[in-house]
Parts: C-alpha cells; sequence; structure tokens
C-alpha cells in the first residue's frame, strides 16, 4: 500500500458537490424532467476524476478557487488515494447507469441510483465511511484487486 500526502478536503469538496447536484436535480426535476441530464454530467464527472486526478474537477475547483480563497481548508493526511479513486469509479459506474436509464426514460431507476450515490457521498462527507473504500479492501483481501502500489506525487 502506497501512502502519500493526500488533501481529504478534495474528497469533501466532490462529497458536496454530488450531494448538492443530485438533490437540487431531482427537486427541480419534479417539474422539469430534462434536468435529469445532470446525471450524465456527474458520471463523467466522476469517471474523469477515477482516471487521473488532473482530470478530477472538484479537485481543481478546491486547488484554483477554494483552497485560495479560504473557503475550504486543506486537511492532508498520509494515506493511500487508490480506495478513494475506486470509490469515484463505482459512483461513476452508478451514475452511468443511471444515465442509461435517463436515456431510455426509465427516470425513476435512474433517480434510485443517483440517491444512492448521493447517500453513499453523504456517509463519507458526514461520519467518513467510505463504502466504495471498504469495497476496495475487501476486493484486494479476497485477491480480486492488486494491493495498489500508486507512485507519491
Amino acid at each position: 500500500m502506497a501512502t502519500v500526502p493526500f488533501d481529504r478536503s478534495v474528497l469533501k469538496v466532490n462529497q458536496a458537490i454530488l450531494m448538492i447536484v443530485i438533490l437540487a436535480g431531482y427537486v427541480v426535476g419534479l417539474v422539469y424532467h430534462p434536468v435529469a441530464w445532470a446525471l450524465p454530467v456527474l458520471a463523467v464527472m466522476m469517471l474523469a476524476a477515477a482516471a487521473s486526478p488532473s482530470f478530477n474537477v472538484p479537485r481543481m475547483l478546491y486547488l484554483r478557487w477554494l483552497k485560495p480563497a479560504g473557503i475550504v481548508r486543506p486537511r492532508v493526511v498520509q494515506e493511500d488515494p487508490a480506495p478513494h479513486r475506486f470509490a469515484q469509479l463505482v459512483g461513476g459506474v452508478f451514475l452511468a447507469a443511471a444515465s442509461v436509464f435517463v436515456i431510455t426514460g426509465l427516470l425513476l431507476v435512474a433517480w434510485v441510483l443517483a440517491w444512492i450515490v448521493a447517500a453513499l457521498a453523504f456517509l463519507n462527507f458526514a461520519f467518513n465511511i467510505c463504502v466504495g473504500c471498504i469495497m476496495y479492501a475487501q476486493l484486494v483481501r479476497v485477491g480480486l484487486l492488486p494491493l495498489s502500489r500508486e507512485p507519491a506525487r
């Protein structure tokens, strides 16, 4: 397991964006159904962030505006970023599935999947319980995923 300096504030910004956009999208979507197209946008955001930190929009927002303005303070810890990237991947897959249901017009299923992502984001935001990280650890333990060897940044 590769531990590196890791700013957990990036995670909190990502989780806040997910919760706010999903909640606002759902409320507005009760009246204006095309707002469900926010879900594919969130899916792309999450999948891009899982692919590379350089494509992580919440990270860019945090580093370029929120941190310099003092709105969000850094919270740097030594930890392996791989479980968090895996959690982003899982959230992105759920939102990608929700996007398929948006496209096919099954909005109820789309919003159920989105609410699962929002609930898991809330668990991590409020209580530091990362279900995707727990999944990652269990998959490594049973040998379905290799142990992370991410290089230090």
